[in-house]
């Protein structure tokens, strides 16, 4: 399983850098600025259930780890559908773009 400092460290590896301005206090924000616009990540700290992506990019929007109940907000992912073992696997493989997911 991908702990939160082998997902930070691939999110560098993937050209993402901490962000000067964070979007919450309770979560960390990573940005990736290049020529096709901005991407922010924003996780959530201390727990990998949910993430955000923002920006110019076909994969933006709120991700939530489906548990079976219906969410009000987001899009809910089952992680072991794709192959994966957490949601912090689905945020590298929607930023580097190996998984596209819309909600509907």
């Amino acid at each position: 399983m991908l702990t939160r400092r082998q997902f930070f460290a691939r999110m560098r590896k993937n050209g993402f850098s901490k962000s000067r301005i964070q979007m919450t206090r309770m979560g960390i924000t990573y940005e990736k600025k290049d020529d096709n616009g901005r991407v922010t990540v924003t996780v959530p700290k201390h727990h990998e259930s949910t993430f955000h992506i923002l920006g110019d990019t076909p994969n933006s929007g709120i991700f939530v780890e489906d548990t079976g109940r219906e969410v009000n907000w987001g899009i809910p992912v089952k992680p072991a559908n794709l192959g994966l073992k957490n949601m912090l696997e689905v945020c590298l493989g929607l930023c580097d773009d190996s998984i596209t997911m819309k909600k509907g």
